[in-house]
């Protein structure tokens, strides 16, 4: 068998691998002009020279959580490659609000044909009036049903996403990050470059030394506001994650784990294995079911373990769904 190191058929040009501009990349077929069509690599490039307008793009070390496939939505000579079809594992099948509370008791429900059973829901409060925290949010075919810790009336609103595993994801992350707090007041605003007042927002404390609950998260132009229920002062860490619909920007985290975790209970922590996990991962929690008004007050990663520390002994009835996010 003969070895081509470089191979023309007609306009198709098949070579080995060559440098563009960072990263070692393997380019399988040129157009006519010399510009990569496929290409294969492990880091994704971005507004370097030599890729179509088209191009296809391989992540031949795609992980859990990331898209193994690209397309360069840029230009010749400046790509900006953008995922495109399902992730491996889980993804962020759709995410919208705020929806105004109904009020009139403490079970509120979203409702989408596209929900199903299977789906870990994520719900965040996005307007309110008080400190008032979300009990449990459960999906189920066609619903979002959460449950508050009083009836929010017509003053609450809520974010929502869902996470499904496999799926061609409607949204991606855009940002995300752990955010050491300043206090001062209540409210701590996050200054994340390229934030829009459209985009979707989740938050929990990774550090505290009180039992704080946040209220509300807001997204504005290039700002994240996290409100707690009182002043965090500088001892309190937040992990954040910004949603937006997919196509538009490089995302610029995956998730790389996400699950309904039951409780064991036995005491107010509760420690999660999750296989991989590092300190440098984020971590967002929320309550899938419980029997009380409990709260979580913080999340931590350490190597493979997820930490969740909530205000009193969960026992074994409660439910915690979780996302774990990896930069890319």
């Amino acid at each position: 068998m003969k070895d081509f190191k470089r191979l023309k058929v007609g306009d198709m040009i098949r070579e080995g691998a060559i440098k563009q501009g960072d990263a070692t990349v393997i380019v399988l077929e040129k157009d006519a002009s010399g510009n990569a069509l496929l290409v294969t690599c492990t880091t994704i490039p971005n507004a370097k020279a030599g890729y179509s307008i088209g191009c296809r793009l391989v992540k031949r070390d795609a992980d859990t959580g990331q898209c193994a496939n690209w397309a360069n939505h840029g230009t010749a000579t400046s790509c900006a490659f953008r995922p495109v079809g399902p992730v491996i594992g889980y993804g962020i099948h759709r995410a919208g609000g705020p929806v105004t509370s109904a009020g009139g008791d403490a079970t509120e429900v979203i409702t989408a044909f596209d929900i199903i059973e299977s789906d870990i829901s994520l719900v965040e409060h996005a307007v309110t009036d008080d400190t008032d925290t979300i009990a449990a949010q459960i999906a189920s075919d066609g619903l979002i049903t959460i449950t508050g810790t009083a009836d929010p009336s017509t003053a609450h609103a809520y974010h929502y996403a869902l996470l499904r595993n496999g799926c061609l994801p409607n949204f991606d992350i855009v940002a995300a990050g752990r955010h050491t707090t300043v206090g001062g007041q209540a409210a701590e605003a996050i200054t994340v470059s390229g934030v829009l007042a459209t985009d979707v927002a989740f938050a929990s404390y990774s550090t505290t030394n009180d039992t704080d609950v946040i209220a509300k998260v807001v997204c504005t132009a290039n700002t994240v506001t996290v409100t707690g229920s009182a002043d965090p002062g500088v001892a309190h860490a937040i992990d954040y994650v910004v949603l937006r619909p997919r196509g538009s920007f490089k995302p610029s985290h995956y998730i790389f784990a996400a699950k309904v975790h039951t409780t064991l209970g036995g005491a107010a922590a509760e420690a999660i294995t999750v296989t991989g996990a590092l300190t440098t991962d984020l971590a967002i929690v929320v309550y899938a079911g419980t029997n009380d008004t409990d709260t979580i007050v913080k999340s931590v990663l350490t190597a493979g373990v997820l930490t969740v520390t909530m205000s009193a002994d969960p026992s074994t009835a409660h439910k915690l769904a979780y996302m774990i996010l990896r930069a890319y």
